[in-house]
């Protein structure tokens, strides 16, 4: 039994920017679900499929990390 590969490709929304190529992922990660890529958290906004070329862009955008200040009661 073959098994076709399919192209996942990795953007980043606002920029566009190429991330990573992956082949024969496991999972689609779905819009609105948060991946762990390149020692950050991502947010997936959209998935694109292109049957024709048996490709899958996901476009996501990196969540912003908010510093908690320590607040000293001294």
């Amino acid at each position: 039994m073959s098994k076709e590969v399919v192209k996942v490709i990795l953007w980043e929304e606002n920029q566009k920017d190429f991330i990573k190529k992956f082949y024969d992922l496991q999972f689609i990660p779905r819009i609105g679900e948060e991946i762990y890529l390149k020692k950050e958290k991502w947010k997936v906004t959209r998935v694109e499929h292109d049957l024709e070329v048996s490709e899958i862009n996901i476009y996501m955008e990196v969540i912003k990390k908010v510093k908690q200040e320590k607040t000293s009661n001294s």
